[in-house]
Parts: structure tokens; sequence; C-alpha cells
């Protein structure tokens, strides 16, 4: 089998709830609208897609590039399938690998069952491809995925490693942190302008990082010295190499006139936050405040119009329970006497938000129900 390079397919993982906003993003990246699924977007496109969507991607988690699909009978009959494949094109002689199975239905092997079989069938083609291949289930070159649906199975190469929305600019690990691909939707989500931006409860600094970074043009693939993609023959070095140094050059350097505010009450946040923001390289474009989000109104923090995106605590690890509905009106009457006029917020606890959004003049325009982690939370964006 013979790769066209113009004519190839993505599987690309998202944020549950959120696969529209990468959806708009992956459109406004290369021009092309993926086909939506649940937690994950499929994309036909080209093998230079890749390199943009890897580099630039803020909202989306692992890149696959689809090998082979079909329905099938057993593991044997997948095993198979997958050997036919060419993989001199796919796989650098001498490199190590190891297969990832995804399962969702009712099988009668595990995904472990699966990887044993299926491995096995890879292993002995890339031998008799004279690939010389070496298993490493711990730090491989390549790691194929094998995702079965019911009766039918997709096969794949991850092309970017570790989920994209693992920046490696943290350093300070907030206890509560805000996953940055969710972080990135919510900003997508406010429809930020020329408006001022805060986030009142800003914990490890990830909402004003991803602000700074999405306004500043800072393209989230970069803070990842490579990719695993530059591996793979298919892939050509100096395109990928080439999109990396266009988008350092496209990083804005002059302070723009709209401030970006992190604040928090906890001294040892705010300084987490600044050392997060430092590592992002972007602590210049970012005020920190150290004050009770109730009370910014009399603080310091200056008038103005404001978007607010906000991941607040939502009375299951950080707070009492009971405090969340006047810990949320309070906040919320706060940011609307300095001149908020849309907030986009993220919490478990949606009716008590909805409820302090109704009180302090803020209309619902839009509700998504969206996993982070294990946990139902639902996003609320409201103008006043």
């Amino acid at each position: 089998m013979a790769w066209a390079m113009d004519r190839v397919e993505y599987l690309i993982t998202v944020n549950h709830g959120l696969a529209h906003i990468s959806a708009d993003e992956i459109y406004r990246l290369i021009g092309r609208r993926p086909h939506i699924y649940d937690n994950y977007v499929r994309l036909r496109g080209s093998i230079d897609d890749a390199y943009k969507l890897i580099i630039w991607g803020r909202t989306i988690h692992r890149v696959y590039l689809v090998l082979f699909e079909d329905q099938f009978s057993s593991l044997d009959d997948i095993g198979k399938k997958v050997s036919e494949l060419d993989y001199k094109e796919l796989y650098p002689s001498g490199a190590s690998f190891r297969l990832r199975t995804i399962r969702v239905g009712e099988h009668p092997f595990n995904s472990m069952d699966a990887n044993r079989v299926v491995g096995g069938h890879i292993n002995k083609a890339l031998k008799e491809s004279g690939l010389e291949p070496r298993v490493d289930l711990d730090n491989p070159d390549v790691e194929f995925v094998l995702r079965i649906v019911d009766d039918k199975f997709v096969f794949m190469v991850n092309l970017v490693g570790e989920a994209l929305h693992r920046r490696m600019y943290r350093r300070f690990l907030h206890p509560a942190s805000i996953k940055t691909s969710i972080a990135a939707s919510m900003i997508m989500l406010s429809r930020w302008d020329d408006e001022n931006f805060i986030d009142p409860m800003a914990g490890g600094g990830t909402i004003p990082i991803e602000a700074a970074m999405y306004r500043y043009n800072y393209a989230p693939g970069l803070y990842r010295e490579s990719h695993p993609l530059t591996k793979l023959p298919l892939f050509n070095i100096e395109e990928y190499t080439e999109v990396r140094r266009q988008a350092l050059q496209m990083r804005l350097s002059d302070k723009l006139p709209q401030r970006i505010i992190g604040n928090d009450i906890s001294r040892r946040y705010v300084e987490g936050a600044k050392i997060n923001a430092e590592s992002a390289g972007v602590d210049k474009y970012i005020e920190f405040y150290n004050y009770d989000a109730r009370l910014l109104h009399r603080k310091g923090v200056p008038h103005g119009d404001y978007v607010v995106v906000v991941n607040p605590p939502y009375g299951i690890r950080m707070t009492r329970m009971k405090v969340v509905p006047n810990l949320y009106r309070d906040v919320l009457a706060s940011l609307y006497t300095i001149g908020a006029s849309k907030v986009v917020s993220i919490t478990a606890r949606w009716r008590e938000m909805l409820e302090a959004y109704e009180a302090n003049g803020f209309k619902l325009r839009e509700k998504l129900e969206v996993l982070h982690g294990r946990l139902t939370t639902y996003i609320l964006v409201g103008e006043a």
C-alpha cells in the first residue's frame, strides 16, 4: 500500500462536550471542517495538515494518523489485516514500538489480549519487512493505537505522544487546575475581542496564561522540543521545522492595550501562577493580584470593560458546599461592578452559578455539558 500524501485521514481526540469548538479551531487552522463525534473528530486532508494541527492546536489532545479500518471477526483477523500494511513508510528501521488498545463494547477478550495478539502480528510484519523492531512498553519511538468499537476497529499511529493539553510550561501544580484545552475552549467561547480579560479565581494561572498565549499568538506546540511524527518516514522533518520556525516568528512582542488579569485569594497560588506564566514566557503580559474575588471592586483592580473566564471552586475539594451559592453571587456582583460584560464559567454546580448570573444581570447565552476528567461539569456563557 502506497500512501497518497494529499489523501490521509486523522482521528483527533478532543474534550467531551466541546468537539464543535475544536472543529471550528481546526477549520481556522487548515481550512477544512472535520466530522464531529463525541470526544473526537475525524478529518480528511494531507500529510502537511499534521504540522499545523500539532503546533497550533489549543483545544485538541491527540492527533492520530488512521492507517486501516474495517470490521473484524477475531483478534487474529485484525492482526492479519494490519499485517498487510506497507510499514516501510510508517516505521523507522531499528525503532521501538508498542501497541495501545482502546476498547468500547462487549468482547470475548480484553485490551491486554488485543495488545498481545495484534501486537505479535505487527512485530512479525515489521521483522519480515527488515525493519528490526524492538518492543518498548514504557517509552517507545512509535505508538500504534488500536481502537475497537463493537465489531469494528481503527488502527492508527500516535503523532504527538503525550496529549497536547499537557503544555509543558507548568512548574507549579495547583490541586484543582483546569485542563488547558478546556481553558482555551472557554476563551474562544467568550468571544473575547478588545475588552480587558480577568480570571478572578486563577489558582495556578492556567486561564490567564492561555489567554495571553491566545492574544499574543503563542503556539502551544512550541513548548515541546519535538513530536513523535518527526521519527516517521512518511513525514518531512524540514517542513515540520519550518512550521515551528514560522510559529515562533508569529508571536507578538509589543504589549497590547487590553489588560489580562489573574487574581487569587491565596498568596501561594498567585506566586505559583507567576512561576507558570514565566515558564510559558507570557508573564510580562499578565497582571497578578492577590485579593478576595468578592471584593475586587473595593481593591486595586482597575474598572473597565471586562471579559471574565473563571473556574471557581465547586464545593468538592477546595470549598465547603454550603458557601458556594453566596460565593458565586458575591464574586459576580464584584465583577459586574468593575465592568464585566461577558462571563464564561465552568462548574459542577451550574444551578447555583445560573442563579448568580441572573442575580447580577447576566443573561445565559449558552450552556454546555463537559467532562473534566471523570467529573461532569457545565460551562455557562453569559452576557450583561
